[in-house]
Formats: structure tokens, C-alpha cells, sequence
């Protein structure tokens, strides 16, 4: 993936919640982690936003955190 849509898919996550963290290391990856209080797909192109999302990162890992949700997301660009 490219840094450019890398950054597009941040400010993305950052229109969804205020709670977003990312650490950018100098081996060409990100981790972003998202905290949620909750996820709806409401419409189907929410639900195909989220599959491409999970779709460009290396790894990911949605987990409950008290009463939100934590997503971990890996991404490496080239």
C-alpha cells in the first residue's frame, strides 16, 4: 500500500472516532489503534469502507475494552 492512501485512511478513522493513536516506525509500518464504543453497519457502504480498511492492513485485532470496542490495526506501505 502507498503512503498517500495510508493517510487517507487515517483521517477516515478520525471523522469516525476522536480516540485514534498511531505510531509510525521508520520499517515502512503503522500501527493504529481505534477506540470505539460501538460499530453498526448501518449501510452496505459502511460495511464495504470497514472490509477495505481490514483489507489493506497486515493485521488487525478487534477486541472489547470495557464497554467500547479496541481496534489494532498493522499497516506496511511500500
Amino acid at each position: 500500500m502507498k503512503r498517500a492512501t495510508f493517510i487517507r485512511i487515517l483521517k477516515g478513522m478520525k471523522l469516525v472516532s476522536n480516540n485514534v493513536s498511531v505510531v509510525e516506525n521508520f520499517n515502512n509500518k503503522a500501527l493504529v489503534t481505534v477506540r470505539v464504543s460501538e460499530m453498526i453497519g448501518e449501510s452496505h457502504k459502511q460495511i464495504r469502507s470497514f472490509q477495505k480498511v481490514l483489507a489493506h492492513c497486515t493485521y488487525y485485532c478487534i477486541r472489547p475494552d470495557g464497554d467500547g470496542l479496541t481496534i489494532t490495526l498493522e499497516f506496511q506501505w511500500e
